[in-house]
């Protein structure tokens, strides 16, 4: 079997990966490794990431794949303005027009997820009944949570027989919880403004930031808001690598 290394690199070079394209997918793998480590991102949301900062198509894609249309993004909810997020999904509304000749294109094109490993966190899947999907994917969600929480107390045992000096400094879970009470008892508003704050700061740390905020909205079932921090997080997941110290 091929290292992952190896098949990055094989990979940028099919793709024809900019130098600037293949340095922001190493940083985005390297942080997903570590993340992933401390128990904030889980194994599906970490293959995604990574597959689509390579540009990599996943197994799971249908063959069909071109007659499936692009969802719409979520950022859209989260205009500049303050009170962007009460207008709900206003697209969903909208009836759908015949697309233009040459219009559509696969998700594999844009190298974007299939509609199943989407619908984890944003729950697309049209061929499925609103209760069937409503079950499937408040199973899957609960799953993921359940995933990261095991993770990240993992992680806090493994730091805890480091000591007490490297539990001050390299455990998350302090951290997780400080930031779960916050989660719980700021508004809305507020919790878009903490995430663009996180974001705008680009801090050493920020990463690790997002991703715990990203994690704690995740548990405390705030979907929207936690893609909108996703988002957010892929942002700063390509443009810094992991602190060093």
């Amino acid at each position: 079997m091929s290292s992952p290394s190896t098949d990055a690199s094989a990979l940028a070079e099919n793709t024809s990966l900019s130098e600037y394209e293949q340095s922001r997918a190493r940083n985005i793998e390297k942080n997903n490794a570590r993340l992933r480590a401390l128990g904030l991102i889980s194994a599906a949301e970490e293959r995604l990431s990574t597959d689509s900062a390579w540009g990599r198509s996943p197994i799971e894609r249908s063959k069909d794949d071109d007659a499936n249309e692009v969802p719409f993004s979520s950022d859209e909810e989260y205009c500049d303005e303050e009170d962007c997020v009460s207008s709900k999904r206003k697209k969903m509304d909208k009836t759908a027009l015949p697309p233009r000749e040459g219009s559509r294109k696969s998700r594999r094109i844009l190298n974007l997820p299939t509609e199943h490993r989407d619908s984890i966190i944003n729950g697309n899947n049209s061929e499925e009944g609103a209760t069937e999907k409503s079950e499937r994917v408040h199973q899957e969600r609960a799953a993921l949570v359940a995933e990261c929480r095991d993770a990240r107390q993992r992680a806090a045992n493994e730091v805890e027989k480091a000591g007490v000096m490297m539990a001050g400094k390299d455990n998350p879970t302090a951290t997780y919880e400080h930031c779960l009470m916050r989660v719980r008892s700021m508004t809305e508003k507020g919790l878009i403004n903490r995430i663009r704050m996180i974001e705008r700061a680009a801090g050493k740390h920020c990463v690790v930031k997002m991703a715990i905020f990203k994690s704690c909205l995740q548990e405390e079932d705030m979907w929207e808001l936690a893609k909108f921090a996703s988002d957010a997080l892929e942002r700063l997941k390509g443009t810094l690598p992991p602190p060093s110290d």
